[in-house]
């Protein structure tokens, strides 16, 4: 029942749409596609390697925006129950069966049901890479043919933004303790693959070079260029207990290290877990505060390190007892999957009453699990926590086949917090009034009138962007741009000193372009009165936006005419 449940789940969220982000990356690509840019030669804020394996994805589906959308998640979600078959294969090499049939499908299940802001980002991309690491480096027989594909595939991890680099060590990791030379060949091979790539990246297209050294002005109050300040540190803290809340593997983690560490046979493995977990969640964490904006996607990570941990102690804890899952883990996953959704569906102004309230409440239900997992995890290794081995009779069936229903209704309901449609970006802090029903009714709403636009100046018209990605993917005009998203115009309302960059001049030079007949503004995301004043000036000179040919307040968007 519960694996039915799960499928019929993921088949509607086939229909859930993209988030905004990938949508920006999507209709970049696209719009520049149109007007003559390779994927390899279009600015989207995303590195090289990104920027491929979704435009990949994309040439493989066609049809309307909803219909494209769902082929891309069907896509994803076929690919990643591969992806889980061959890390059930990998792992059984090394581990008894039923744990390694409990990580794979927690990985699984986690990657399929990721939250809306988190699916197809980098972050998210790089761990189900990572995961293909350790598939990789696992289930090929031969030690150096499964280290170079571990290799390859954490060296991808990297390449796809970068700050992705904590999540490849994961694997890595893994890989080390289950087999230490094909862990050290493994190494041995990302660290030879990573440069080469980015070398082959700078090849492909030149311009990657300046991308990468321009990128960070783009985001110029980050702790790296200001140092970190009392106020990083309290973001951190709410990105973190907000990723905890919003993803119950999150708040499990603590609770799913102490039942391994405290279940291992030796002293020096009793240490390892907390250490080298705790290790790969300040990698993820590091790499959260040295991009300095808070998204909850750039600790996408954490659910799928904390659901593969939780899956690991919860077999190896049933080891005796086959039906006996610790029921500090289920009753913790089963308050959090039934309580979570209802109050994350609230109106935002009662989220931000309410917050305080539910992060004390959520310190409260991790603190007491893990404890439970503690004394539990204690309480075996003295040979007196096994109940289930001392019951006999027809009433231990019953109990056994309730709670192997129930730890299964407990898991489900946790893994699907993120997936509901009514579940927001975040619960107080940033997007917190996105959610994936949301965006499915902005885009239905944006797309038609967009389609009204596209229907009157043509389909194949030339446009200008000056608006933020989205706008490009559901209109769908060509550019003759490679920055389709004027981010480095559009960042002068915060920092002038962009405009010494030389990708900021040449995306000046697309305003001018004589080709494009209309410009797409949109007066929130990009004021006129707000970049910089040679921004302006260009704009308003072969722009008549003060005549638009239409507009869509709710949207603050204006088509406006070659002036």
């Amino acid at each position: 029942m519960t694996g039915t449940a799960a499928l019929v789940a993921a088949g509607a969220m086939c229909w859930s749409g993209l988030n905004h982000d990938v949508r920006y990356v999507l209709g970049g690509m696209r719009a520049s596609g149109r007007g003559g840019f390779a994927a390899s030669g279009v600015f989207v804020h995303r590195p090289l390697a990104y920027r491929w394996l979704l435009s990949g994805l994309d040439h493989l589906t066609a049809g309307p925006v909803a219909v494209r959308e769902a082929w891309i998640r069907a896509l994803v979600i076929a690919l990643t129950a591969a992806l889980a078959w061959w890390l059930r294969r990998g792992l059984g090499r090394f581990l008894p069966r039923r744990e390694a049939t409990a990580v794979a499908v927690a990985v699984g299940l986690v990657l399929v049901y990721a939250p809306a802001w988190d699916f197809l980002q980098p972050e998210w991309v790089a761990v189900w890479l990572a995961a293909a690491s350790l598939a990789a480096g696992l289930a090929l027989r031969r030690t150096p043919v499964a280290a170079g594909a571990a290799g390859v595939f954490a060296a991808l991890a990297v390449l796809v933004k970068y700050t992705t680099a904590p999540t490849a060590l994961l694997p890595l990791g893994a890989l080390f303790v289950l087999d230490r030379r094909r862990g050290w060949w493994a190494a041995a091979a990302t660290a030879l693959a990573a440069p080469a790539g980015f070398v082959l990246a700078i090849a492909v297209q030149p311009r990657e070079w300046h991308w990468f050294n321009e990128l960070s002005a783009l985001n110029p109050d980050t702790p790296v260029q200001q140092g970190l300040r009392a106020a990083d540190l309290r973001l951190l803290a709410q990105t973190v207990g907000t990723e905890a809340l919003m993803n119950p593997a999150v708040a499990l983690l603590p609770a799913a290290v102490l039942l391994l560490a405290r279940g291992a046979a030796t002293r020096r493995a009793r240490w390892a877990w907390p250490l080298l977990t705790g290790a790969g969640v300040a990698g993820v964490l590091v790499a959260l505060v040295v991009q300095g904006q808070w998204f909850q996607y750039h600790l996408a990570a954490l659910p799928v390190l904390g659901a593969a941990l939780c899956g690991l102690a919860a077999a190896r804890a049933t080891r005796d007892a086959p039906h006996r899952v610790p029921p500090a883990l289920v009753a913790a996953a089963l308050l959090l999957g039934a309580a979570v959704p209802p109050a994350a569906a609230r109106p935002l102004p009662w989220r931000t009453a309410h917050a305080t309230a539910a992060y004390v409440l959520l310190s409260v239900v991790v603190a007491a699990t893990s404890a439970a997992a503690w004394r539990a995890a204690g309480a075996r290794r003295a040979g007196t926590g096994s109940r289930a081995r001392r019951t006999t009779g027809a009433g231990a069936g019953t109990w056994a086949t309730a709670g192997t229903w129930a730890a299964g209704v407990a898991a489900l309901l946790a893994v699907a917090v993120p997936a509901w449609p009514t579940t927001p970006y975040s619960f107080d802090t940033r997007h917190a009034d996105f959610t994936a029903l949301e965006r499915a009714h902005d885009r239905r709403d944006l797309g038609r009138w967009l389609a009204s636009v596209r229907d009157r100046i043509g389909p194949d018209t030339p446009v200008t962007y000056l608006a933020f990605g989205d706008v490009a993917y559901l209109l769908g005009n060509p550019t003759h741009c490679r920055y389709p998203t004027p981010d480095f115009l559009q960042r002068t309302r915060y920092d002038r000193e962009i405009t010494g960059q030389a990708s900021y001049r040449e995306d000046l030079r697309c305003v001018a372009d004589p080709a494009a007949r209309f410009a797409v503004l949109d007066t929130s995301w990009f004021p006129l009165p707000a970049v910089a004043p040679e921004v302006a000036a260009t704009v308003r000179g072969h722009f008549a936006c003060g005549r638009p040919v239409a507009a869509y307040p709710r949207f603050h968007l204006v088509v406006c005419p070659r002036g």
